[in-house]
């Protein structure tokens, strides 16, 4: 089949592709059996799936159409860059309209060098930097927790999801999709089975074990979600969920969004509003204190889950830059 005659057939409109399965998001058009285009959606993570769709209805809804042009979608990413778009964001919106012309079997016009050099530009202009979300520190948890009420559902709940992703060294994501299956404890603590997460899209299984706190207080991971258990009666599904002003439970999980309002409003009471701590502070938080309190790589990174060595050591710099610089030698 020819380019054009396959080009015809393809959705060039945004309402032919929010009618779409999510599963099937990609591969709507292609000439597979049902069983091969699930699979071959499955590949992909479905947030990978859902960033796509946004990235293809925005190329769209700019006025341009598919299959695109190279000088198309440069035009498309340089007006992205004047809107402010991050060039991490631009970089996917590019990749998103590759791989759409990949899976359609035509001719990729990010591969162009128009393209490329509009890309590579962007990034030169951007000096290359990447900003990466604040530690907050221990002290910062025990400031963010000693402003909340813990005789409160709502406070305690917040208190035991912001601890445990700091323990944790979880990202948001991964904290709002934990399901009370997934815990199981343990003598001297708890083991958390992680099934997803954004570095582990194949399902493979990861566990965290976290400890318990022998001096209790309110930093205790366990026992603040033992006391967040016994409180709302959650014996099975999502672990963390929504109330509402009657003070009933909802079914399902906490979406990342409202973890990140959530967090915000404990920022506030807790007088840290001006940190600039997002939920990714957790996480980065946890490793500049346990690298700081001379824990090894190798433990850091088994609770952590980085594979990545070169992300990994960003936070390590960023923490010995601050803490032990090589020039204070006064």
């Amino acid at each position: 089949m020819s380019p054009k005659k396959k080009a015809a057939g393809l959705p060039t409109d945004v309402s032919s592709w929010s009618d779409m399965e999510d599963s099937h998001a990609l591969t709507g058009d292609m000439e597979l059996s049902r069983a091969a285009r699930r699979l071959l959606s499955d590949s992909m993570a479905k947030n990978t799936i859902l960033a796509f769709r946004s990235d293809i209805r925005g190329f769209l809804k700019a006025g341009y159409s598919l299959p695109a042009t190279a000088q198309q979608v440069a035009n498309y990413l340089a007006e992205l860059h004047i809107k402010g778009r991050k060039p991490a964001t631009i970089s996917r919106h590019a990749s998103s309209l590759g791989t759409w012309h990949v899976y359609m079997q035509l001719p990729s016009p990010t591969l162009s060098l128009e393209v490329k050099g509009v890309l590579k530009g962007i990034h030169r202009k951007s000096d290359g930097r990447q900003r990466q979300a604040p530690a907050l520190r221990l002290h910062h948890l025990q400031q963010l927790l000693n402003a909340l009420d813990l005789e409160s559902p709502r406070d305690l709940r917040n208190a035991s999801m912001f601890c445990l992703c700091f323990y944790g060294a979880f990202r948001s994501s991964e904290v709002v999709a934990l399901y009370r299956e997934d815990i199981e404890w343990r003598d001297g603590g708890i083991v958390i089975t992680l099934r997803h997460s954004k570095t582990n899209q194949s399902g493979r299984i990861e566990q965290k074990t976290l400890p318990r706190n022998p001096a209790g207080g309110r930093c205790c991971p366990v026992s603040l979600l033992e006391a967040w258990l016994e409180r709302s009666g959650i014996q099975r599904g999502a672990l963390y969920r929504s109330i509402d002003q009657g003070g009933g439970l909802g079914a399902g999980r906490m979406h990342p969004v409202t973890f990140s309002n959530l967090l915000k409003q404990a920022l506030i009471r807790a007088g840290l509003a001006e940190e600039g701590f997002t939920t990714h502070s957790f996480r980065a938080g946890f490793i500049t204190e346990a690298h700081l309190r001379g824990k090894s790589d190798q433990q850091i990174k088994r609770i952590s889950g980085h594979r990545d060595q070169k992300t990994f050591e960003r936070y390590i710099r960023m923490a010995d830059d601050m803490h032990d610089p090589g020039n204070d030698i006064f």
